[in-house]
């Protein structure tokens, strides 16, 4: 078994495995892995007392799929990238996603080949995070954290984007306490600050048969430059659950976008934790790089 750490970013790789690591990333952006810990939903100074006990009725909703969502497993799944005048890649992946009795949540993902057979394989486990690519036979390990999903996949991504995204709730990271909710037209337009001081979000909240469906969710910087887009769309109910199967990731300033099709899901399903075991992938067949968080100056273990 060979061991070494990821000096670079840059390393050079193959146009397969580089593509194969961007669509198991650009999923884990859009997948689930943050342990949360508050749901507040404030009433807005913005609305009348009726409109706000409605939007507070909505967001309820919103919360309460991601309640009755304890494991999710999606057989049929394509991901389209597009990088700037490029011609557009596209895979084929699987998810499993599992929400443990103690709040820890668990994500794996498999792109795969051809013939259906794995190509590449990342998974999320608690403060762990794995990413195989089994034709090259070579394993990277780290400490989940933002800075790691930059430093392997080379793009932004952010854990606290991903439950979010994939129950298509930008609210799932607890930022309820300084929303400013315009009504439009029998829907609610939300803006908050961003995670970034200098970043605002304007969340759309579509309402169709009293049932609320975020259609787009936008981050601007302080030019009011649109940074990233994500357009969640195609909603359907899956076991009395209402969820995109469409999910559109624009990134103006990188000439990305990225597009999720899901065409087969399953809520709630028996899923066995050994789906999420790092192990089988640490053997002696694998080169394993352990990549240190740049943040933090501990040795990787």
């Amino acid at each position: 078994m060979k061991v070494e750490c990821l000096s670079t970013s840059s390393k050079e790789r193959t146009a397969v495995m580089v593509l194969q690591m961007k669509s198991i990333g650009y999923i884990v952006f859009l997948l689930a892995l943050t342990l949360l810990t508050q749901y507040e939903v404030p009433a807005s100074k913005a609305l009348s007392p009726e409109l706000s006990a409605e939007f507070t009725t909505h967001m309820q909703t919103l919360r309460e799929r991601y309640d009755l969502t304890g494991t999710l497993k999606t057989t049929k799944m394509k991901v389209r990238i597009q990088e700037g005048d490029s011609k557009a890649d596209e895979l084929r992946e699987m998810l499993w996603y599992k929400r443990l009795n103690d709040g820890s949540e668990l994500l794996r993902i498999q792109a795969l080949g051809g013939f259906n057979d794995t190509k590449g394989v990342a998974i999320a486990n608690r403060k762990k995070f794995l990413l195989a690519l089994l034709d090259e036979q070579e394993v990277f390990l780290g400490k989940l954290s933002d800075s790691i999903l930059h430093k392997i996949f080379g793009i932004d991504l952010r854990i606290t984007d991903v439950l979010s995204a994939i129950f298509a709730n930008p609210f799932l990271d607890g930022r309820t306490k300084e929303l400013s909710v315009t009504p439009s037209r029998g829907n609610f337009i939300v803006s908050r600050p961003g995670l970034d001081a200098k970043h605002t979000e304007n969340i759309t909240i579509q309402v169709k048969n009293n049932e609320p469906r975020v259609t787009e969710w936008v981050v601007k910087d302080s030019k009011d430059t649109v940074k990233q887009r994500a357009v969640f769309s195609d909603y359907r109910e899956v076991d009395g659950i209402l969820r995109p199967n469409i999910v559109k990731i624009e990134r103006p300033l990188e000439q990305t976008s990225v597009v999720i099709i899901i065409s087969e899901v399953h809520l709630n399903v028996e899923i066995d934790d050994s789906q999420f075991d790092l192990e089988p992938f640490l053997n002696d067949d694998m080169k394993i790089t352990h990549i240190s968080d740049p943040q933090n100056s501990d040795t990787p273990e």
